[in-house]
């Protein structure tokens, strides 16, 4: 399994920052609205009641991941190509706020840090909101929040500006505070390092949970804390979104006071269960103005003795690299990530001296750039290409590049990817109940 190793490397140096010294010509829309914090339950459950918006999001259902079939279609690879299919996505329609939500567990170093690489090679998000950082919001006459990151984030994640080693400090001694996951499995370095890519990628990093000192009259864990963490969130979002929207002007020519705020974008890390449609979705659109919301539920990336759906589906999905599964009809997308639980082996392999080429195909037809057998009969789909295999070796033209695969047999399916080169051509061989896979690169 591939650890993600932290790179501060300017990965979108042309975007720009909510924290430069940006003239804000333009008249911003108001706050939002701030009422009494809730003092109980049932307030919170009547406050958070009345502010749902219904969604026609499906929630997330793991049956659907046996129902994968051999078209390679859906699923995307690659932490760059992922990047720039969600940034397509959130370019696709200017008039509407979009949200992308990335569901993930506690209990994983690996799905925070991935998802963290993937939104770090956008260039559509306006900042990258994460509930492991909480933040103050304008609640009336609610007490102090010293717990909160979002000042202390906003002069991090200053574009051009110095390290600020004190507010470093802070954030990584609140995370050791109060973040008992990151600090239960190992990972609080990982969440304080997320600052520093944030830093290099030029993302703002955004707090959105309700700190703990605005909690405290709620039962905890219970529905109406977890529903009013939600509101809080989308709210600090909106809050936040107008010191953001001077960086991202719809036009060349700026924002004039003619205009009115830009929708925003945001890209957003929460628990899996924030990220279902009766979730967080619920608070980020209004009942006049419906937001774009894809929802990503991780799985993958978790301890072997996790025992979640990794496990369970362990003896029928086999999980080689990472790749993203695009949700149909409003079903979440899924990010899968390998794992000591339902993962596989493969043996990768480079050839450059001679070897027979792939079988020619028809006149007028694309050269063959991938060959594949099975030690069983089985169903394989890379790109947009397919074809049953078994032993015999067969033959596909496929686009060059970091290209997911699929392969099902009667029971089991094998999801990954292999690198097609430009010149030359890879050769798969599967091992499907042994759940091997060797791929040979044969380039000159």
């Amino acid at each position: 399994m591939r650890w993600v190793v932290w790179v501060v490397a300017c990965l979108a140096c042309s975007r720009a920052s909510a924290d430069e010294d940006l003239a804000i010509p333009w008249k911003p829309p108001p706050d939002p609205t701030w009422e009494a914090l809730p003092q109980n339950d049932d307030e919170a459950r009547a406050l958070t009641d009345r502010e749902a918006v219904p969604n026609k999001l499906k929630p997330f259902d793991v049956s659907e991941l046996l129902a994968l079939r051999a078209d390679a279609t859906r699923l995307v690879a690659g932490e760059a190509q992922i990047a720039s299919a969600y940034d397509a996505w959130m370019n696709g329609d200017a008039s509407k706020p979009s949200y992308l939500i990335f569901g993930t567990l506690h209990d994983s170093r690996a799905q925070i840090e991935t998802v963290a690489s993937i939104v770090f090679r956008m260039k559509a998000p306006w900042g990258f909101a994460l509930e492991q950082f909480r933040a103050r919001g304008k609640w009336k006459d609610a007490p102090d929040t010293p717990s909160a990151d979002d000042a202390d984030l906003a002069t991090l994640t200053r574009a051009h500006a110095a390290l600020d080693e004190g507010a470093m400090w802070r954030v990584t001694a609140r995370q050791n505070d109060l973040d008992h996951a990151a600090w239960k499995f190992g990972y609080v370095t990982s969440v304080a390092n997320l600052i520093y890519a944030a830093r290099g990628a030029s993302m703002p990093l955004v707090a959105c949970d309700l700190p703990p000192e605005l909690r405290k009259n709620f039962t905890a864990g219970g529905a109406a804390e977890s529903a009013l963490r939600e509101l809080h969130c989308a709210r600090a979002l909106h809050g936040a979104a107008i010191a953001l929207a001077p960086a991202h002007p719809p036009t060349d020519a700026g924002l004039t006071d003619d205009d009115a705020m830009p929708p925003e974008r945001y890209a957003i890390l929460v628990g899996a269960n924030h990220a279902e449609p009766s979730g967080l979705p619920r608070f980020l659109g209004t009942k006049t103005n419906a937001a774009r919301v894809v929802s990503v539920r991780v799985l993958g990336g978790r301890p072997r003795d996790a025992g979640g759906e990794e496990t369970a589906l362990a003896s029928r999905l086999v999980v080689m690299d990472p790749v993203l599964v695009r949700g149909e009809h409003g079903a979440p997308d899924v990010l899968l990530l390998p794992d000591d639980a339902w993962s596989g082996t493969i043996d990768r392999a480079i050839d450059r001296g001679d070897h027979d080429a792939p079988p020619a195909p028809a006149a007028g037809l694309p050269r063959h750039d991938v060959v594949v057998s099975s030690d069983e009969p089985a169903r394989f789909a890379i790109g947009d290409a397919s074809v049953d295999v078994a032993k015999t070796t067969e033959s596909l033209s496929v686009r060059a590049g970091h290209q997911p695969f699929v392969l099902t047999t009667k029971t089991r399916t094998i999801v990954g990817a292999i690198d097609v080169p430009e010149i030359g051509f890879a050769e798969a061989r599967f091992s499907p109940t042994a759940r091997e896979l060797r791929v040979v690169v044969h380039a000159p």
